[in-house]
């Protein structure tokens, strides 16, 4: 069984989020494995001269943040079992590094299905002011943003923000594997400020081919017109209200969508207005 990496910033004020990450588990059959990375002020550590006093408290202070962080996981996850006696595995482990490259490493092992990351309240989940971006641009595997404070219920319309390319057909695939498991409907959304986009679509034919290729019936396809100065994020928040989406899902090789998003205070507002998660896939385009 594969896991669900789950980046946790501060265990003893995660149990929100460490709690929605072990639901996501169970209805998705993985192991949870929360993960904290603690970066010292002074890492990397082994430099020259760094075999000082200096060194060793800090190596001190180190060893006194483990144990702190290991007590508050064991706390949390004991809590958790306690809830929910149908909970998946849980476990945890502690790595000394930047998050981005410990991630990334973890996400290269074939026993890492994806990785979930928490979105601070005061920030977008694509703001560039949080780790998150780093994160989305190093692994390989998909990467969950889940806003901070909400709770968790079972997926039943998903939105899929598209470009209608070809490389959104293996993305699909699994993300119609995933949406099958609640079930849950998905709509692919395309905004577009070219007119003639839709028929182009419709006759070569991408919707009866998407389902063909997945063999998934619950999906629809959406074309949005683009609206002269607003944010992308706009439309597809202003969309996902009206479809009543519970799960927002973006092709990082869709650059348009994620570069758009990344741009403006009002779609950081609207970000953070939604309490959407977001799901990224990161393949590679084949």
């Amino acid at each position: 069984m594969k896991d669900l990496l789950v980046y946790v910033d501060s265990p003893a004020k995660s149990q929100l989020f460490m709690t929605y990450a072990a639901n996501i588990g169970r209805d998705l059959g993985l192991t949870v494995k929360y993960i904290y990375v603690h970066t010292p002020p002074n890492f990397p550590l082994g430099m020259p001269g760094s075999l000082s006093a200096s060194v060793a408290v800090s190596q001190m202070d180190i060893d006194r943040e483990v144990d702190k962080i290991k007590y508050h996981f064991n706390l949390q996850i004991s809590k958790l079992n306690a809830s929910d006696p149908g909970l998946p595995l849980l476990d945890f482990t502690i790595e000394i590094g930047l998050p981005g490259e410990i991630l990334q490493a973890y996400c290269r092992t074939e026993m890492v299905d994806t990785i979930m990351l928490s979105s601070p309240k005061e920030y977008s989940v694509f703001s560039d002011d949080t780790d998150n971006i780093d994160v989305i641009r190093k692994v390989g595997c998909p990467v969950w943003l889940v806003p901070e404070g909400i709770t968790y219920r079972p997926f039943s319309e998903i939105l899929y923000a598209t470009d209608y390319h070809m490389e959104d057909i293996p993305n699909l695939k699994l993300l119609a594997a995933f949406a099958s498991r609640f079930p849950a409907n998905i709509t692919a959304v395309h905004v577009s400020g070219d007119t003639g986009f839709e028929e182009k679509v419709k006759s070569e034919g991408f919707a009866s081919m998407i389902k063909k290729e997945t063999g998934y019936e619950m999906i629809s396809f959406k074309i949005l017109p683009e609206k002269k100065g607003e944010p992308l994020v706009e439309e597809l928040h202003n969309f996902a209200l009206t479809m009543d989406a519970d799960l927002i899902v973006l092709l990082r090789e869709n650059r348009g969508f994620i570069d758009r998003l990344l741009h403006g205070s009002r779609s950081e507002k609207i970000a953070r207005q939604t309490q959407l998660p977001v799901l990224i896939y990161n393949e590679k385009r084949r």
